[in-house]
């Protein structure tokens, strides 16, 4: 397995953070399905009338789908030059031979 050239760079990644956040949005509703409910339960009947009782979950899915398609366009701030105030890692005060 070979990593990608910027893999230190992954948290600034939108298919990383889409698909964070369809997993989080995911684990909520099946991990702690008595937290939802006391939520679904806090929302105007009239509302929860209009809203699919499986929503979250698709919306869930449908996140994770978008971090995928996500991960085949191109970042252009991942790939700018770094700014020469900044260390190794992108931290100021860092030199860049430290790393």
């Amino acid at each position: 397995m070979k990593l990608i050239d910027n893999w230190r760079q992954c948290h600034r990644f939108w298919s990383v953070r889409l698909q964070l956040a369809g997993a989080a949005i995911l684990t909520f509703v099946e991990g702690f399905p008595d937290a939802f409910v006391s939520v679904w339960s806090v929302i105007p009947a009239d509302v929860r009338a209009e809203i699919p009782s499986d929503l979250v979950r698709w919306v869930g899915i449908a996140v994770v789908a978008v971090g995928i398609i996500a991960r085949i366009v191109r970042q252009d701030r991942l790939h700018e030059p770094p700014d020469p105030g900044l260390g190794g890692e992108g931290q100021r005060g860092i030199p860049r031979d430290a790393v």
